[in-house]
């Protein structure tokens, strides 16, 4: 049985998410959010929601683009929002509440083993939020039935950490200051480039039962830190609210800092941030 007695192990990222990961990315939402959202938003644009179509948004975080989907398919659609972090859900409502949308709603679960109420759905959406299953295969043989037969799925994934400078200009910048990876790393392990290799990713998509798959890259700049972050902001964001800032030691933290900013130093543009190309894959498919 996997963690949560369902038969699909959890993998200790997506535990992560459901406890500090989560609750970390609720803190810098802002920032976080603002960060991704020169891609989120072409990803929202290519899946072209349309008035009545009920949605379910796996991996929805902070609720930005179960709220955007569910004012595209306003009046009569609906969006589920579905995260395995119970406080990223708790955020969710208050954040619903807030503006004053009566057609979304959000679950907390674990989308790759658990039936969400209301399925099957016309269309499936996640921003960076399908790549952490433990089991992929079976996790998205779980999503198959969370569709309707010829419902559209469509995911915006990282491509490889080669093709996005934010990342390597991270790592060169503190690259020994991290722990020296243990053996050769597997590029399909549960993380944000799981599905950077959409041979991979295919064959998880057919297994599943979903079709006619189709890839767009696409390249953004992205601010660092949220929109108009300094270098020194920028700086402070990674080793707050990324993954690679656990890794610093606590007695090293000063130099990472200072190493990280004079990093993104030349890369910040007045009244933008620190802005740095970041590539994503928007992948799309059919529920055969």
């Amino acid at each position: 049985m996997g963690a949560d007695g369902s038969g699909v192990e959890i993998s200790k990222t997506a535990e992560g998410w459901a406890g500090d990961m989560g609750r970390n990315w609720l803190a810098n939402l802002d920032r976080l959010e603002g960060m991704i959202d020169p891609i989120g938003a072409v990803a929202l644009a290519r899946a072209d929601f349309q008035p009545g179509e009920r949605v379910i948004d796996v991996g929805c975080g902070g609720g930005g683009t179960s709220l955007a989907i569910a004012q595209a398919v306003a009046p009569d659609g609906h969006v589920t929002g579905v995260d395995i972090s119970s406080d990223l859900i708790l955020s969710c409502g208050a954040r619903a509440t807030l503006s004053g949308l009566q057609n979304v709603s959000f679950v907390c679960a674990d989308a790759g083993a658990a039936p969400i109420n209301g399925a099957p759905f016309d269309r499936l959406f996640s921003r960076f939020g399908s790549m952490f299953f433990a089991e992929p295969k079976a996790a998205f043989r779980n999503l198959r039935g969370q569709v309707r037969d010829g419902g559209r799925i469509d995911l915006a994934v990282w491509a490889a950490p080669p093709e996005n400078s934010w990342m390597q200009l991270m790592q060169q910048a503190l690259k020994d200051l991290l722990p020296a990876p243990d053996g050769r790393p597997d590029p399909r392990a549960p993380g944000p480039f799981a599905f950077a290799d959409t041979v991979w990713l295919g064959e998880v998509l057919a297994q599943a039962g979903f079709a006619e798959m189709d890839v767009a890259p696409c390249l953004r700049d992205l601010p660092v830190g949220g929109p108009g972050a300094s270098a020194q902001d920028a700086a402070t964001f990674v080793l707050s609210a990324m993954h690679i800032g656990n890794q610093v030691a606590p007695d090293r933290m000063p130099e990472a800092h200072a190493r990280l900013a004079a990093a993104f130093a030349p890369h910040h543009v007045p009244g933008q941030g620190v802005m740095l190309a970041g590539k994503a894959l928007l992948v799309s498919a059919v529920a055969a």
